[in-house]
């Protein structure tokens, strides 16, 4: 049963953990509350501005260019006249402004052919002879003619109706225009301060109009600053209204919706009516509109078409304009045409706002900068088509604030998920190296060493009437502040890179946002002891950082560095497959009044937990530092040595590194028949440096490589030579070892042959030995590079045969030339016939396969007796000589030694 719910346990974290692989995978999750104070301070930004009417010019430009693009062309409006006095017109009477014998014929000419409404909009409020009884009598026998005033304000003086109007046909004929001196607003009422409300010209003429069908203005029902008129339903321009914010909303306003950029009706001029040129069903039941259209009159107002007129001015004259409010009225109240709304302020604001939360949405999702511009695109697109789709349907609502606060609810976004990636890990989501080194400053320097919270009784109170002779001490009062204690923890997961490179990097990545999900709950438990984890870092590939605070004992950070190994060392399902690891943890301790880095003293311990391999975390010691600072400064002067490389100085190698060369015996006949090329380094200042100290460096640092290829050219550079000094038959051989990353170095073969045509060296008498465990670890590919290798005609050998892996299965693919057995095997023989029977074993072994031996570690005339008897054909060891530098084993080869 335990065991099913534990099966049941694994696979449920499984499936959470890859549920937070596929999300943290695809991108980094800055936190929803960086992101949602990103998106507020963008909305208040927006909100602030638009409050202060920053928006508006920005707001009126886009209701403009709506305006002039919109697909609305319902034609002329056949219920209006317009009868315009153009600059030809005032030549032909030769007087501006005209008499009032003319206005009074022209009056009588469109009488007659029985017109609805008549719109005067011509200043009459002074005679203007001749022609002033005239004038007075029409005016008095129309009961359809509309006259014009003009409001006074506090700059300018008003300008009187016509006397003879009564009020209900006199309509002030004032264009509202906006800041930047386009007119877009039409006004409908107004009130001075005595209270007494004033009709448009506009609307006197259509109410005129509309009382013929018993239309009549009325309050809106369900509105209390809404009006009806017929089928029209007319809202209050308000200073929230659309993209307006600091308008003057006196009076009652709408939204100007022009019919057109141009003439919006048939069109006749003075002169026309006057020499009776009109045809009467133009006049007939119709709005006839009397105004100038001429340019020198400064009747002219801009409008959001910029349409030019007669004279080439961007303006659009008085008349024409009325005529646009008239037409917009009129088909409002009759076609149920419907007039220019808007959303009321909270709407507007919710709008902005939800677009600032859009755009900050997009840029917390989507991390490919292209896709991001395409988001931004679509988003400030997607703004612009709903604005210009519903103005297109009569409906007027901001563009520029919504754009602008999705644009910067993005940007602020984008800046912030930088600010966090800049500070934290791209898989995990914890802070990175910068983040925990900042958090490491910030401790140090945030508060002063504590003293101990408690009291210390001495002894007993005294009883009433004694005197004291016992005292309750502070322990503060005594002793000194105790320095606050930090602790960083390093992890380093091992064996990571044989999961990664094995399982995939897909289920590496799932093991580090595991382990890091298991660290971050490991911590956050709560604890009694005041400890405090100030933070929890991914600081490299496999490696975690953990910063301590407020201790006061070390003995309480091990036992959470132990408690991490054995949550680490638990078993991770991945995909369904368990996964084993476990991780080497470093310490180190400070003071919070010290200034230490104390990361780089735990990363130091780390490495000599990894070395000792134990489940104990290791803590930090000065001499890790110093061993730490010998080894750096081992790899530099390694490396520089290894830059320098080698030149042949008056038939000698001039290098820091030396070879030394031990020589190989002929068993048969106790001749020196080769040497095997082993490197020293002669250091500068320590002198000269053995193998075991710098070979193990190069290994893990990769500089192997340029120091084999670097031996390789000095050992066959050297035997070449004493080919020539002394000659032989056979001639000398040298033996070198290869490396196992020399080995796997894609580039082998052509360093070989470089180097043997640089020396001139027979390929013949040059052996490459190469270690047992190097050709199993990949034994197909090692095949191939051997025969590679043998087609070179250099010789092959196999070193420490027997030590390493069982290669007995693949021994006989192998095209190696020589089997070395191991100095281990060759000192035991004289201990017993077992030992005996081992290295008799590989010999027929080796023979079988046509192979020779090479016995190494001959140190005594005993060992040398059982290998000649074994029929072993060469050895070495210090029975015959120690490596040597080049010229002793020049002093050598001269004396001819014989074994």
């Amino acid at each position: 049963m335990l065991d099913k719910f534990s099966s049941q346990v694994n696979a449920l974290a499984s499936g959470v953990y890859e549920q937070i692989a596929k999300i943290k995978l695809n991108r980094v999750h800055t936190p929803v509350g960086s992101v949602a104070i990103a998106i507020a301070i963008a909305i208040g930004v927006v909100l602030t501005i638009r409050e202060t009417g920053g928006f508006q010019p920005l707001e009126l430009v886009t209701y403009d260019w709506m305006m002039r693009n919109r697909r609305y062309n319902p034609g002329l409006d056949n219920r209006l006249l317009l009868v315009k006095i153009t600059e030809t017109d005032i030549q032909t009477q030769q007087k501006w402004p005209l008499s009032d014998r003319i206005v009074a014929r022209v009056l009588e000419e469109i009488s007659k052919f029985e017109p609805a409404v008549i719109g005067l909009d011509l200043y009459r409020d002074v005679p203007q002879s001749p022609g002033h009884q005239d004038l007075r009598l029409q005016l008095q026998s129309l009961d359809n003619v509309i006259g014009i005033t003009k409001l006074s304000d506090a700059q300018e003086p008003g300008v009187p109706p016509p006397p003879h109007l009564p009020p209900e046909a006199v309509g002030f004929n004032d264009i509202v225009n906006d800041p930047d001196g386009i007119a877009r607003r039409n006004l409908l009422f107004a009130q001075n301060q005595e209270g007494i409300t004033f009709y448009s010209f506009a609307l006197r003429v259509v109410l005129k109009y509309l009382s013929d069908r018993n239309i009549a203005i009325d309050n809106s029902p369900t509105h209390p600053q809404g009006i009806i008129l017929g089928k029209a339903h007319i809202t209050q321009l308000e200073p929230h209204s659309g993209g307006y914010q600091t308008i003057d909303a006196e009076g009652y306003q709408i939204l100007l919706n022009y019919r057109s950029p141009g003439s919006i009706s048939r069109e006749v001029t003075l002169n026309q009516v006057l020499n009776r040129e009109v045809d009467p069903s133009w006049i007939k039941d119709k709005i006839v509109l009397i105004g100038t259209t001429a340019s020198s009159e400064k009747d002219l107002f801009f409008t959001p078409y910029g349409i030019k007129t007669e004279t080439e001015t961007f303006k659009m004259p008085g008349v024409r304009l009325h005529a646009q409010m008239v037409s917009q009225l009129v088909s409002s109240a009759l076609d149920g045409k419907a007039i220019l709304w808007f959303w009321p302020n909270w709407i507007e604001i919710l709008w902005i706002a939800s677009w600032g939360v859009i755009g900050g949405f997009v840029a917390w999702q989507i991390q490919h900068p292209l896709k991001l511009g395409l988001g931004v695109i679509l988003g400030v697109g997607g703004i612009v088509a709903m604005g210009f789709g519903l103005f297109h349907w009569g409906g007027w609502i901001p563009i520029a604030a919504p754009g602008v606060a999705f644009t910067l609810a993005l940007s602020g976004v984008v800046a912030s998920k930088l600010l966090y990636t800049a500070f934290h890990d791209d898989l995990t989501g914890l802070p990175n190296r910068t983040s925990f080194m900042k958090q490491l400053e910030r401790v140090y320097g945030r508060s002063q060493p504590k003293r101990l919270p408690f009291f210390l009784t001495l002894g007993k109170l005294p009883q009433a009437g004694q005197s004291p002779k016992y005292s309750l001490v502070s322990l503060n009062s005594k002793l000194p502040p105790v320095p606050r204690l930090l602790a960083v923890l390093f992890l380093d997961l091992d064996r990571f890179k044989v999961i990664n490179d094995g399982l995939g990097h897909d289920i590496g990545d799932l093991l580090l946002i595991a382990i890091a999900e298991r660290i971050r709950t490991l911590m956050r438990q709560p604890r009694t002891d005041g400890i405090e984890v100030v933070t929890l870092a991914r600081v490299g590939g496999d490696e975690f950082a953990i910063l301590l605070d407020n201790l006061y004992r070390s003995e309480d950070a091990i036992n959470i560095g132990e408690s991490l190994y054995y949550q680490i060392a638990r078993p991770f399902t991945l995909k369904g497959q368990a996964i084993y690891t476990t991780a080497s943890i470093g310490m180190a301790l400070g003071h919070a009044d010290e200034s230490r880095n104390l990361l780089r003293d735990a990363h130091t311990a780390m490495y000599r937990a990894k070395a000792l391999s134990k489940a104990r975390p290791q803590v930090f010691e000065s001499a890790m530092q110093n061993n730490a600072v010998a080894r750096f400064q081992l790899e530099t002067d390694l490396r520089r040595a290894i830059n320098a490389g080698a030149t042949p100085v008056n038939g000698k190698i001039e290098s820091e590194f030396l070879v030394y060369y031990q020589p190989l015996v002929d068993l048969k006949s106790g001749k020196i028949i080769g040497f095997e090329a082993l490197v020293r380094w002669q250091h500068p200042e320590r002198g000269l440096v053995f193998p075991g100290e710098f070979i193990p460096v190069a290994e893990e640092t990769g500089s192997i490589v340029p120091l084999g290829e670097l031996v390789l050219v000095i050992a066959c550079w050297q035997i070449c030579k004493w080919q020539q000094e002394f000659p032989s038959d056979p001639p000398l051989m040298v033996s070198v070892n290869l490396s196992g990353k020399q080995f796997a170095q894609p580039n082998l073969i052509e360093v070989i042959k470089r180097t043997l045509d640089q020396t001139h060296l027979d390929p013949a008498c040059l052996k490459l030995e190469i270690t047992e465990s190097v050709v199993m670890d990949e034994v197909e590919l090692a095949i191939e590079m051997l025969s590679q290798m043998k087609a070179l005609n250099l010789k092959l050998g196999i070193d420490d045969f027997g030590t390493g892996y069982s290669s007995l299965s693949y021994l006989h693919r192998f095209p190696t030339d020589t089997l070395k057995v191991d100095r281990s095997f060759v000192m035991r023989m004289v201990e017993g016939d077992q030992n005996s029977a081992i290295v008799k074993t590989i010999i027929a072994l080796a023979h079988n396969l046509k192979m020779d031996v090479i016995a190494e570690g001959v140190e005594t005339a005993e060992q040398l007796a059982q290998l000649r008897s074994l029929g072993c054909e060469c050895g070495q060891g210090y029975f015959f000589a120690k490596p040597l530098p080049a010229e002793q084993i020049e002093a050598l080869l001269k004396s001819d030694p014989t074994w």
